[in-house]
């Protein structure tokens, strides 16, 4: 069981509410009045990239949250790409209407995206109208060098923070999902959400504070009530994984029905020792008698090697005639769910939710875990959507496809179904 602790900031917080905005501006930008009485639901939710009304889920989700942000408040979002042209008309009406929105993605992918993509239309339509406000309710989007609160790596964060939402206040929203139509038409994602719960969101407002700096800051980790929070770049803390795992017992579980621990595992990349070291771990508990499922997209071989004989399964979809990431149909869930005997209690239910691949780069990136204590609600679907994916994929560990290489693929596993639906469809269904 993990006890309330309080909020450990290395920096001051700011206010959630940094600045109001002149009445003049407020009445030029605001186009389209916010619903007051909208509602945020927290909770977990999923997308299902193979079925139409399950696409968009997560999208639809962001969409509502942004649409209904009044003036004066204040959107900060951080993803590792931002390239889908809804969402990115979603953010400039809420700049429009006087909102303050804010947004940090990868350097190298806004450059990539040219002169068409969403970075450029976001920045140029960010940039308007900012004359008369206050520097801390100006909008914009930024990139940094490489991570935003450390050296080398990658900026993969993917967390959005809404000061309030119709009626809903200190809206906290994470997950594995990109704002990219990739996210909906080709990846399994999650995407969590807190609401009403100033001191997590304050804790959240201090990450993104340091984020916005794009220099270097040591490794961050609290818990408010039953949330814990950590920030890579990681140092010599404990593997965000590994720190469910480890408190993982077998048997003696009071909420499944064999009384055996459930443990669902799924993570869409794992590479090099640290991954290996997971793979270690699900397997001395497989082995000691937990209900262990795994499913993923990539893994090195010496890590399959080390799952051999367990429930693990890569959900790949291949779309064309070779494997290709950027084309597939994948797993990109990072974290996994508990329900049984963890943490000291025997009807204990985890879920950790990330942005983070288990790899070295994960370890050395931008990346956010949170862990969910005691939330049996969520554990339950968590766990549930891992049975579900389990269930679908087309691939063991045996014929196992490398996605990240096009030239090399199993022959004769090729799955061409389901359809390649064009991200003009989603477009038109998000609308």
């Amino acid at each position: 069981m993990v006890a309330a602790a309080v909020v450990l900031s290395l920096f001051p917080l700011r206010p959630a509410h940094a600045g109001s905005l002149a009445g003049g501006e407020l009445q030029r930008l605001s186009a389209r009045a916010a619903d007051p009485s909208y509602v945020v639901a927290p909770g977990i939710v999923f997308n299902h990239p193979f079925r139409k009304k399950k696409r968009t889920r997560i999208q639809r989700k962001i969409i509502n949250t942004v649409r209904n942000v009044p003036a004066g408040e204040t959107i900060r979002l951080a993803t590792w790409n931002f390239d889908s042209p809804i969402l990115a008309r979603a953010f400039i009406k809420a700049h429009r209407r006087g909102v303050s929105v804010q947004i940090i993605m990868s350097r190298g992918l806004a450059r990539a995206q040219g002169a068409g993509g969403s970075y450029q239309t976001l920045r140029s339509a960010l940039g308007k109208g900012n004359a008369d406000r206050p520097p801390s309710m100006r909008s914009w989007i930024r990139t940094c060098r490489y991570t935003c609160r450390g050296k080398g790596g990658a900026m993969h964060f993917k967390f959005m923070l809404v000061s309030r939402s119709g009626a809903t206040n200190w809206v906290v929203s994470q997950g594995s999902g990109n704002f990219t139509g990739a996210a909906a038409v080709q990846q399994f994602n999650d995407w969590t959400t807190v609401t009403e719960n100033k001191a997590l969101w304050d804790g959240w407002i201090n990450i993104w504070n340091q984020a916005v700096k794009d220099r270097n800051f040591p490794a961050v980790r609290f818990t408010t009530g039953e949330i814990t929070s950590t920030f890579a770049p990681h140092k010599s803390d404990v593997d965000p994984a590994l720190a469910v795992l480890n408190k993982v017992q077998c048997t003696g579980a009071a909420n499944t029905a064999s009384g055996r621990t459930k443990v669902r595992i799924a993570n869409a990349v794992w590479g090099e020792e640290r991954g290996a070291r997971i793979a270690r771990k699900a397997r001395e508990l497989d082995r000691a008698g937990c209900d262990v499922e795994i499913v993923f997209m990539m893994m090195q071989r010496k890590i399959r090697a080390i799952l051999r004989g367990m429930r693990a399964k890569q959900m790949v979809y291949i779309v064309g005639a070779t494997a290709d990431k950027f084309k597939d149909r994948y797993v990109h869930l990072k974290g996994l769910a508990v329900q049984g005997n963890v943490a000291g209690a025997a009807d204990g239910n985890v879920v950790l939710s990330s942005s983070e691949n288990w790899t070295r780069l994960g370890w050395h990136s931008d990346e956010q875990d949170v862990i969910f204590w005691n939330d049996a609600t969520m554990a339950s679907k968590y766990a549930n959507w891992v049975d579900l994916i389990y269930r679908q994929a087309p691939r063991s560990l045996n014929n196992y496809v490398n996605s990240a290489d096009p030239a090399r693929r199993v022959p004769g596993t090729e799955y061409l179904k389901p359809k390649d639906y064009p991200f003009e469809d989603l477009e038109a269904e998000l609308g």
